[in-house]
């Protein structure tokens, strides 16, 4: 793929990745009223709001290594369910876990994504923190 190409449609779904994180951000932290899980069942609302996050970030990233997003997303995924016992909703720890491994399943789905469509020639750098797969 051309490098400039490319690099469009990095700044197309960073934008829309930071578009998505507002509207999510809206969505968790509004005082809205839910009603409580009753017993453990996978939410795949939290599962998939969250591994889109974790896969727009994954293939929007540039210049920051996968371990720092790694640290913010699930900082985020834990850190937004803490404040809504703020705004009225439910804490509640399966959902924590729920936001953590769609932040987990995103990321590696965006790197794996990434290095898919990359074709590096011999020679020619990547991206700084890139994650680049071991040659041999």
């Amino acid at each position: 793929m051309d490098g400039k190409i490319r690099e469009r449609i990095r700044k197309i779904v960073s934008y829309s990745t930071g578009a998505y994180f507002i509207w999510m951000a809206y969505m968790l932290l509004t005082p809205r009223p839910s009603v409580p899980k009753v017993g453990f069942a996978v939410d795949f609302l939290h599962l998939g709001a969250f591994g889109v996050l974790g896969l727009g970030v994954g293939l929007a990233r540039k210049n920051w290594t996968s371990g720092r997003w790694r640290v913010l997303l699930l900082a985020w995924a834990v850190g937004s369910e803490c404040l809504q016992i703020f705004t009225g909703r439910y804490f509640e720890l399966i959902d924590i876990f729920q936001n953590v491994v769609g932040i987990l399943l995103g990321l590696e789905a965006g790197r794996l994504l990434r290095l898919w469509t990359r074709k590096t020639r011999v020679g020619e750098e990547t991206d700084k923190g890139e994650d680049r797969a071991p040659n041999g």
